[in-house]
């Protein structure tokens, strides 16, 4: 069984290194031949808003600091067997919540709407959606989907349906 989650963790791994090296890909993906569009700040060519991008690579980069936290406790002589499986355990938990928040962003996206970010902690889900319309129908298909796409059940699940507009206002006057 152990070979069989060491598998998951590496393919998750290679997943999300995949998936940055494409978002921040150093390639001009535009034909040079045709005339470019006037640039805006709002967007970059994968069509993923930078703001939001921003927010996953902060949220990445607390849950590595605590990871690593977790990895110097499981190196540990010092700590108990017990205090071990218990780090062990929190790192598999923050590995599965990341990739179920990437997956879940993914269907969201998946649905037609232009981008999606979802954090998942233990106050709750947050869930952000890009579109500049929005329903209460479409928001409880995205809370069945959130529902459904955790292995913990969450108390507190909210959509936000935000405009290209407001998420650059929201991260940007932080």
């Amino acid at each position: 069984m152990l070979k069989k989650n060491q598998l998951v963790l590496i393919l998750l791994t290679l997943v999300l290194m995949l998936t940055v090296y494409y978002i921040k890909s150093p390639f001009d993906k535009s034909n040079n031949s045709v005339k470019e569009p006037e640039k805006e700040n709002t967007t970059n060519v994968s069509g993923r808003l930078e703001e939001l991008q921003k927010l996953r690579v902060v949220l990445n980069e607390e849950r590595t600091t605590t990871v690593l936290g977790l990895d110097s406790i499981i190196a540990d002589n010092n700590k108990t067997v017990a205090e071990k499986n218990a780090a062990l355990e929190e790192k598999r938990y923050l590995n599965s919540l990341t990739e179920k928040e990437l997956l879940l962003e993914i269907q969201i996206i998946n649905k037609g709407y232009q981008d999606a970010f979802v954090h998942a902690s233990d106050q709750g889900v947050e869930i952000t959606v890009v579109s500049s319309e929005h329903s209460v129908k479409a928001a409880n298909e995205i809370i069945v989907m959130a529902m459904g796409g955790f292995d913990k059940v969450f108390d507190n699940v909210s959509v936000q349906f935000q405009t290209t507009e407001e998420v650059m206002g929201k991260v940007t006057s932080k």
